[in-house]
C-alpha cells in the first residue's frame, strides 16, 4: 500500500502550523518514477532550561512546493540548535548546540526511521571539545575488498571555535552509550584559522576518496581578511594516520589560501556539486561561487570575488547566516536563507541576483532560525 505525503504523518500544532506531515524515504510511485526529495532542515538558537515547549529543529517537507508551512517540530537535547547535516548513508540528522547559549559538549546525532523519515530517539557524542562548533561535514571512505565489494567507513567532521578539526569515524555507532570505544579519531590544530563553517568539496583526482576541505575564517592571523582554507590531504589524516594521533598545523597545513575580497562576517556554506556552485553569507549578503572545484585549486594564495551576490532591501536579508542549495540537475530551482535578525526563512530563486525579491518567506513564530541543511535528491539510495 502506498501512502502519499499528505497521508502519512498528520501532527497538531498548538502554537504554529495546523498540519505537518512527512514523506516515506524509499516510496517509489508505482510508474517506477524516481522519487523526488526536498526536505529542510531548520535549527532553532533558542534554548530555555527545562522548557520542552521549545522545539529546536523543524523539517520542511517538502520544501519546494506552494508553501513552507508542512513542517515537523521535534526537541532535540542540543542547548539551543547551531550546525546541522543529514546524510542518506548514516540515516541520521547531526546537530550541534549553538554555542552561545548555554556549555554544551554534545553533538546529537538523530536516527530517521527509514519508512517516513521521522526523527526518532537521539544518542549525545560528547567530547569537552565540541564547545562552539562552527560547522559539520560527513565524510565517507570506500575502500574496494576484492572481488566482495568494498568497506566504507565514515566520518563526522567537526570544527570549532578553538581552532580545531575534530573526526569521529563511524559517528553511527558513538551516540550514548559507546562501551568504551574511543569518541574522537583524531584530533588536528587549525593553528591561526578561527573556522566559520567547514564543507568537502569534489576534487580534480579521478579518486573519489579524495576530497577538498573547505574551512571557511575570518581570522586567519595573517590579517588578509576573510576567506577559505583548502586541504587537500583528508584521506591521508583520517585513514593513513595512527587513529589516536593529534596533528599540529604544520603537519596539516592548507594548499591554498582563498581570500574573498572586500567581504567580511563570513557565515555558513552550502555546496552543490551538480550546479557547480557554491554560496556563503556574509555581513547581508549571500556570496555566490562558480566552478568551486577548479576555483578553490591550486597553491599559495590568492584574491578571488563572488561571481555574483545577492543582497538589498527588497530582499528582506539582514542578518543571514544559513544558506542552502538545492542542487537536483533538474529539479532544483531554489535555495533557502536564515535570517537571524528578522527571524525568517527565505526561498529565492536559484536564477535570482542582486537586490531580487525572495519567491517566499516564513517566520515560524518567535523562533530564530539559525543554521539550515537542505536534503535534495531525485533518487533515494535507501
Amino acid at each position: 500500500m502506498k501512502f502519499s505525503f499528505q497521508t502519512c504523518v498528520i501532527v497538531l500544532f498548538a502554537s504554529l502550523i495546523g498540519v505537518a506531515s512527512c514523506k516515506k524515504l524509499d516510496d517509489e510511485p508505482d510508474r517506477g518514477e524516481a522519487t523526488l526529495i526536498s526536505r529542510l532542515y531548520i535549527s532553532f538558537k533558542d534554548y530555555q532550561p527545562n522548557n520542552s515547549s521549545i522545539k529546536n529543529l523543524f523539517i520542511v517537507d517538502p520544501a519546494d512546493t506552494n508553501n513552507l508551512d508542512n513542517i515537523y517540530q521535534y526537541l532535540s537535547p542540543a542547548k539551543g540548535g547551531g550546525p546541522v547535516i543529514f546524510d542518506p548513508n548514516a540515516k541520521s540528522i547531526f546537530q550541534a548546540s549553538e554555542g552561545s547559549v548555554a556549555q554544551d559538549t554534545f553533538i546529537q546525532r538523530i536516527a530517521l526511521d527509514d519508512i517516513y523519515g521521522i526523527p526518532g530517539n537521539a544518542s549525545a557524542i560528547g567530547y569537552t571539545g565540541f564547545t562552539n562548533v562552527r560547522g559539520l561535514a560527513y565524510y565517507t571512505y570506500a575502500q574496494q575488498n576484492g572481488t566482495s565489494g568494498s568497506a566504507v567507513t565514515n566520518f563526522l567532521l567537526a570544527v570549532t571555535g578553538r581552532n580545531m578539526l575534530y573526526a569521529v569515524s563511524r559517528p553511527e555507532g558513538k551516540g550514548g552509550s559507546t562501551g568504551g570505544s574511543k569518541i574522537i579519531d583524531k584530533q588536528i590544530s587549525l593553528g591561526n584559522i578561527v573556522p566559520t563553517s567547514v564543507t568537502l568539496l569534489q576534487s580534480n583526482t579521478s579518486d573519489p576518496n579524495e576530497k577538498l576541505l573547505l574551512v571557511g575564517f575570518d581570522q586567519d592571523g595573517a590579517n588578509k581578511g576573510s576567506g577559505f582554507a583548502v586541504y587537500t590531504s583528508l584521506k591521508r589524516e583520517l585513514i593513513d594516520r595512527a587513529a589516536d594521533t593529534i596533528v599540529n598545523s604544520n603537519t596539516f597545513s592548507p594548499a591554498v589560501k582563498v581570500y574573498v575580497q572586500g567581504k567580511t562576517a563570513l557565515g555558513a556554506v552550502s555546496y552543490a556539486p551538480n550546479k557547480a556552485l557554491l554560496a556563503v553569507t556574509a555581513g547581508a549578503e549571500v556570496l555566490f561561487f562558480k566552478n568551486p572545484k577548479e576555483l578553490f585549486s591550486g597553491s599559495g594564495e590568492k584574491t578571488i570575488a563572488p561571481d555574483y551576490v545577492v543582497g538589498g532591501t527588497s530582499t528582506g536579508l539582514s542578518a543571514p547566516w544559513g544558506v542552502a542549495i538545492d542542487e537536483r540537475t533538474e529539479n532544483g530551482k531554489f535555495f533557502y536563507v536564515s535570517d537571524l535578525t528578522t527571524k525568517k526563512i527565505s526561498r529565492f530563486k536559484l536564477t535570482d541576483q542582486g537586490n531580487a525579491t525572495p519567491e517566499m518567506t516564513k517566520n515560524y513564530g518567535t523562533l530564530t532560525p539559525n543554521y539550515i541543511f537542505l536534503d535534495a535528491r531525485e533518487r533515494t539510495n535507501f
